[in-house]
């Protein structure tokens, strides 16, 4: 039997201490924009924001450049991959939502094209995740604990396949700009029209779309809907920790939203940037709220 390597990548937004404490890798993607000068910019989609600060990073959205993701490349799946095939390792991959991302697949074709004829004795399992941000990083985090249990490959990818649509997303944007820039979300023009300071809500349906849900007038009213929207699903809260992650959302509603979780009554309830691919796709302020509740049957075709 194998020894294994956990992956994530670039959307599972876990830090530099989350992945280092639980032995997690991950795969890069790509983030390219042109600034006011006409300049072209192409940089990786770094978790460890090693290149520049969230802030600037969000900022550069802010000052009017449009930033356009890419999947995962096949350079970059020979980087991270083979280092553990040389070692004889196997590899489970939990990826990012097929719905918002084509990397998953592009990993099995390597694999089947390529890998599995270098290294026959090695598998790669790729696990589409139907989430991003911190619901395909609990998962990815759930991986890693089963592993450290004793599991096998094969076990931890079973179970995270029965579970995966338990890890719950509810979320709200500043605006509909990048959301439309980008057609990363269903429902999005007709569901709110033109109608100035609605706030759609947002989940990860069972599908792995970012799906509009519901409407709010406010930014106020659309945090505190938010928070009851976790508190409708959650289970167990006590033995779970409630993730937040935000770009640049102001004090007072991060405050605001924390403040409703912590009602909840969960383990605890931690903020974090919103990483770089999800940031680019929703725009400054947008601000999640990840936990495990009620499994997601809800579709958004």
């Amino acid at each position: 039997m194998n020894k294994f390597a956990i992956f994530g990548d670039s959307t599972c937004d876990l830090t530099t201490e989350q992945r280092k404490t639980n032995n997690i890798e991950y795969a890069r993607m790509l983030c390219n924009w042109v600034d006011k000068e006409k300049k072209e910019h192409e940089i990786f989609a770094d978790l460890d924001w090693t290149e520049m600060t969230p802030s600037e990073y969000y900022n550069i959205m802010r000052d009017g450049s449009t930033i356009m993701t890419a999947q995962v490349t096949e350079q970059e799946f020979d980087l991270k991959f083979v280092p553990f095939f040389e070692k004889g390792m196997d590899i489970l991959y939990i990826a990012c939502s097929s719905k918002l991302s084509a990397s998953g697949s592009l990993a099995v074709r390597l694999f089947n094209e390529k890998y599995s004829k270098i290294y026959p004795n090695c598998k790669l399992i790729v696990i589409d995740s139907l989430r991003s941000v911190m619901a395909q990083g609990l998962i990815v985090l759930e991986a890693a604990k089963l592993r450290d249990e004793g599991l096998t490959i094969d076990e931890v990818a079973k179970k995270i396949e029965e579970t995966k649509n338990t890890f719950n997303q509810s979320a709200t944007v500043e605006d509909l700009t990048t959301l439309g820039k980008h057609g990363r979300v269903k429902a999005s023009a007709a569901f709110f029209g033109n109608i100035f300071g609605v706030k759609p809500i947002l989940i990860a349906d069972a599908l792995g779309n970012n799906f509009a849900i519901e409407k709010c007038k406010g930014r106020r009213n659309a945090l505190m809907r938010v928070a009851s929207l976790v508190k409708e699903r959650v289970i167990d809260p006590a033995n779970q920790i409630c993730y937040v992650c935000e770009a640049d959302v102001k004090q007072e509603d991060l405050d605001l939203l924390v403040n409703q979780l912590k009602q909840i009554g969960f383990k605890s309830v931690e903020t974090q940037k919103l990483g770089p691919i999800i940031s680019a796709s929703c725009g400054p302020a947008t601000v999640g709220v990840y936990y495990k509740g009620q499994p997601e049957l809800r579709k958004g075709e």
